[in-house]
């Protein structure tokens, strides 16, 4: 038995102990009734907003983790660049196959080979990751 429901039945005996007159008793255990319906009605608005003010919190925070994870994606899209600016990149001649090095500059669509003269196309992005599924998906096929 719960504690609220013992607490509520040594009040009616106590009511029914103290009060002799019948009609009196009922008319307490009346307002006693009353009392408890009120204080339950007032438990359930309670939970009813704590519920709510929850599930506002539960909205709140996964928008806030959906903008972390955007921001987690640019921040490893710049850290990325920053790498790339930062090391020199190795370029071997398609026409004579000599192997240079130069530092990255996207806005370079072409440079010179330095021992045979002729203009590479300079493709700067990641293609070690993309010849690496190519080479997965051919692999697979076979």
């Amino acid at each position: 038995m719960s504690r609220v429901d013992e607490t509520y039945r040594k009040i009616v005996e106590t009511l029914e102990n103290k009060i002799k007159d019948e009609n009196e008793l009922n008319i307490a255990k009346k307002h006693l009734d009353e009392v408890v319906k009120d204080i339950i009605n007032s438990y359930d608005s309670v939970f009813d907003l704590y519920e709510k003010k929850i599930s506002a919190l539960e909205n709140l925070n996964k928008q806030y983790e959906k903008k972390i994870d955007d921001l987690d994606k640019r921040l490893k899209s710049i850290e990325k660049i920053i790498e790339m600016e930062d090391y020199d990149i190795f370029i071997e001649c398609p026409y004579c196959g000599f192997e240079f090095q130069t530092d990255y500059d996207e806005d370079i669509e072409a440079i010179p080979c330095p021992e045979c003269g002729k203009l590479i196309e300079v493709d700067w992005s990641d293609d070690e990751d993309e010849d690496d599924d190519n080479n997965d998906d051919e692999n697979n096929e076979n």
